[in-house]
């Protein structure tokens, strides 16, 4: 294993702004894979699968079974991760809407374009992802539609689901869509509630990640077949939203069967304990994702329900 600094940024007010990488098998010929962790300060789940993915990955280094070069960055934004914060905290700005990047613009474009310098080159690239709602959703498998793409790394994960879909404009700016047109193979999984570990979903994903470098020859290591991942589209989603404020109780768990017709949950007024509205499920399916604070916001989701494409 080889620890290798990624950028090292002065501060006026602080201790440098040191982001750090892993890096194991850097003189192999084998195909090679680069992960990154967190990008924002509250994905602390994403640093915590990262981190014991560099633990497990020395263990195999020592043990020879390592076949190809792996690069592990359990954290860029190391600021906002100290400070308890979701973004930059200088100027609230996310890392992960400024790629390429820039050498010469913001520090967070800057941050950006050296972090993008070091992902140059690998055929594989996974960016571990939190929500960015209040949300908390099975693990799942996020990749968009660039001509980039390819779907059979996404399902050698072995995980439930892949959401599937075209790219919204906005997404031309984040790591995802930009590693793929530099031609990386890029997706990213998407997982945890956010300033939180889950212990089940953390070992779900490292066990997701790898299988998928032993299928592609970069671990030289015997695993168990996942799921036979569903493709789920845009369409095949059904999201039902609070029509009122106050307090959200969930009767079901993601991950969950679901009929049409079954009550998922209500909301209470938060002082009179009037019950405010029965959410009822519109249509039968898997409930992937629920909106994860005891207080919830009218208009906020709720519910999200994958159903079997007709």
């Amino acid at each position: 294993m080889k620890r290798i600094e990624i950028l090292n940024f002065k501060s006026p007010n602080r201790a440098p702004l040191k982001v750090e990488g892993f890096l194991f098998g850097e003189d192999s010929k084998g195909p090679s894979i680069a992960i990154v962790g967190a990008m924002s300060g509250d994905h602390i789940n994403q640093l915590y699968v990262a981190s014991r993915l560099v633990e497990y990955l020395r263990h195999k280094e020592e043990e020879g079974k390592i076949c190809g070069k792996i690069l592990v960055i359990p954290a860029v934004n190391t600021y906002a991760l100290n400070m308890g914060q979701t973004f930059w905290p200088l100027d609230k700005t996310d890392i992960n809407m400024m790629f390429p990047g820039y050498t010469q613009g913001e520090t967070t474009q800057r941050i950006a374009a050296k972090l993008f310098e070091s992902l140059q080159g690998y055929n594989y690239g996974i960016i571990l992802e939190g929500r960015r709602d209040q949300g908390m959703c099975l693990p799942y498998v996020k990749i968009i539609k660039s001509d980039y793409e390819d779907l059979d790394v996404a399902r050698d994960l072995g995980m439930r689901f892949i959401h599937y879909r075209p790219y919204s404009p906005i997404e031309t700016v984040m790591l995802q869509y930009n590693w793929q047109l530099w031609g990386t193979k890029a997706l990213s999984v998407v997982f945890g509630k956010n300033g939180s570990i889950n212990h089940s979903d953390s070992s779900e994903v490292q066990g997701s990640l790898v299988r998928l470098m032993a299928k592609r020859g970069i671990l030289d290591l015997p695993v168990f077949e996942g799921f036979v991942s569903n493709i789920i589209h845009p369409e095949n989603i059904t999201l039902l939203k609070a029509s009122h404020a106050g307090i959200f109780d969930s009767v079901f768990t993601c991950g969950s069967s679901i009929e049409k017709g079954d009550t998922l949950g209500s909301i209470t007024d938060a002082l009179s304990g009037e019950q405010l509205e029965k959410i009822i499920a519109p249509v039968g399916g898997v409930l992937t994702c629920q909106y994860s604070h005891p207080l919830i916001f009218q208009n906020s989701i709720a519910f999200r329900i994958a159903s079997v494409e007709q």
